[in-house]
């Protein structure tokens, strides 16, 4: 398009030239399929509805826990109470080779089109922030979680979990189960 002889074509091939990704970019998404994948894979696993999923959560959860790990140790400051996406109102994008584009809306962020993005550590930075969101939104295991899994054949090892959360879930199991068993030794009397 580039080569064209009308001068509009030529122009729109240098644009989308300008607007290609770079190869650190195409290296970076690559990489981020690979963090990503297992969500994908863990969203089908729970979507079953012919089957329980419960007992699978904790499991599926400390693996994607596990394979999020960043090699940092830096603690990233993120604020869940107002997640600022691209799709936000107050992110735009800006191409600074469209005269004719309309800014009549405030952005708080442009995005440059134009501009490759800086690559470097990304996939290290996306990791982090999903540990750190994950460990936001699943602190603990819920008991009933995890006494689901104990309950589950498939899964009823805990091999997800350390000694600590193995032995609280047993005994909790215990606990749960004495009670019942009192609560209908009561009524059968």
């Amino acid at each position: 398009m580039s080569r064209d002889s009308d001068s509009m074509t030529r122009k729109d091939g240098q644009r989308l030239s300008k607007i290609n990704l770079s190869n650190d970019e195409w290296i970076a998404i690559k990489q981020l399929i690979d963090v990503l994948e297992p969500f994908a894979s863990a969203t089908k696993l729970l979507e079953g509805s012919k089957y329980a999923t419960i007992s699978f959560m904790n499991n599926v959860i400390t693996a994607i826990k596990n394979g999020v790990q960043s090699t940092q140790n830096v603690e990233p400051n993120i604020d869940f109470t107002y997640p600022i996406t691209v799709f936000d109102d107050d992110i735009g994008i800006k191409d600074p080779d469209n005269d004719d584009e309309v800014d009549d809306h405030p952005k708080w962020q442009k995005i440059l089109i134009n501009t490759p993005q800086d690559c470097k550590d990304l996939t290290e930075k996306v990791k982090l922030a999903l540990h750190t969101a994950i460990n936001y939104y699943w602190i603990v295991p819920q008991n009933e979680g995890m006494i689901a899994t104990l309950l589950d054949p498939r899964c009823k090892s805990l091999n997800f979990a350390n000694e600590s959360q193995k032995n609280k879930t047993k005994a909790l199991f215990r606990e749960i189960y004495n009670e019942k068993r009192q609560e209908l030794s009561t009524i059968q009397q």
